[in-house]
């Protein structure tokens, strides 16, 4: 493929040297025609080149045949030109039309269709692929858009369907203490529990959604410092021993005695492991256990929590960490806004970590956390 800059460089040189060689063959033809129209008067010309205008007898029939000479290299020099220039405009225009129509195509918003490389020109074919690229990441982005309008409508279903449960049922115990059914001390402060309950749901739904549009919208504050993750891990660990019991498993914790320092928001880390924890008894058998631990590789920290619940289908298991993904199976039976987990990974990746998920149906699922170790310089 030539370089359009040479292209033009060699187009001009050709015109110039074509241009050079005409006037030279048509200066031996006029020099041929007098020749033989009058090879005396030629050579007496010759001799006398300055007074040939003026003093010769035959000098207006050479002087006509001089502008006739004239007249046709001009023109055939002209034409020249005019044909390199033409052929030269017309590889450039074919493709810089192309690139003319795509445009207007994709200002219609048509992004069906791929640009056509130029074969004419270097310049061209890389401004061809730039034009392509654009086409390309437009088509990107309307699909991106097409699939945040579907997420928005999943909101609204979600919502709808988180909030129908929990708001039907505190309007009925309302109306129900409202019109006397509970009408023991014992009756009310039963429907007052489920009322208080059914709000924590709302609560924890509203917390949910402010966090995840905090993070969707990169507005999302944290207070990162130098923290013992070891430490830090004891201490959360004594409180989810006491809710895991309370909800009817068993808690087991395997952490580490070596001190571990991160840089981290403890609030946000303890969002986390709340999540997965919340979500080891949701989806737990009956009498199941919640595992917390924590391992080292020395370059960074390791963090598990499993249970020995239902476990996750494998089609479901690149789809968990999706803002509102729930598994069919699970909307029907399993409470909550499948948010947990979408905002866990922001959290952590926030942290410089990586957050993954493995699981067997039937046997249980394990979430792991990484997180850098890091010094205090």
């Amino acid at each position: 493929m030539k370089s359009l800059k040479g292209h033009f460089f060699k187009t001009n040189i050709l015109m110039v040297v074509l241009s050079a060689v005409l006037v030279v063959v048509m200066s031996f033809v006029l020099i041929f025609i007098v020749f033989i129209d009058n090879p005396d008067a030629f050579l007496r010309i010759t001799g006398k080149v300055e007074n040939v205008m003026t003093e010769h007898p035959e000098a207006p029939k050479y002087i006509r045949t001089f502008m006739i000479w004239a007249v046709v290299t001009v023109g055939l020099v002209t034409i020249t030109c005019v044909a390199l220039t033409a052929n030269m405009a017309k590889e450039v225009l074919i493709p810089v039309n192309r690139l003319r129509d795509a445009a207007e195509r994709i200002a219609e918003g048509d992004l069906s269709f791929d640009v056509l490389t130029s074969e004419d020109a270097e310049e061209l074919a890389a401004l061809c692929g730039s034009m392509e690229k654009i086409r390309k990441r437009l088509k990107e982005n309307a699909a991106k858009e097409l699939e945040i309008a579907e997420e928005r409508n999943m909101l609204v279903a979600s919502l709808s369907h988180d909030l129908r449960t929990p708001v039907t049922t505190i309007k009925g115990y309302v109306e129900g203490i409202k019109d006397g059914i509970a009408d023991t001390p014992e009756k009310k402060a039963q429907y007052l529990d489920t009322i208080y309950s059914k709000t924590v749901v709302l609560e924890r739904l509203v917390d949910n959604m402010s966090e995840y549009s905090e993070l969707e919208l990169g507005r999302m504050q944290y207070v990162f410092e130098f923290m013992d993750i070891t430490d830090f891990l004891k201490d959360i660990s004594e409180e989810y021993e006491v809710e895991v019991g309370e909800a009817g498993f068993s808690f087991e914790s395997q952490l580490s005695e070596q001190p571990m320092q991160i840089v981290g928001d403890r609030n946000k880390l303890k969002r986390v492991l709340d999540n997965l924890v919340s979500n080891a008894m949701k989806y737990n058998k009956a009498g199941g256990t919640v595992t917390l631990s924590q391992t080292t590789d020395g370059k960074g920290v390791f963090i598990l929590v499993s249970d020995t619940g239902t476990g996750i289908e494998k089609a479901d298991l690149g789809k968990v960490f999706d803002g509102f993904y729930r598994g069919d199976k699970a909307r029907s039976n399993i409470k909550g806004n499948g948010l947990g987990l979408a905002i866990a990974k922001q959290i952590i990746e926030s942290h410089k970590g990586k957050i993954w998920v493995k699981s067997e149906i039937g046997i249980g699922t394990e979430f792991y956390i990484y997180i850098p170790l890091r010094d205090k310089e």
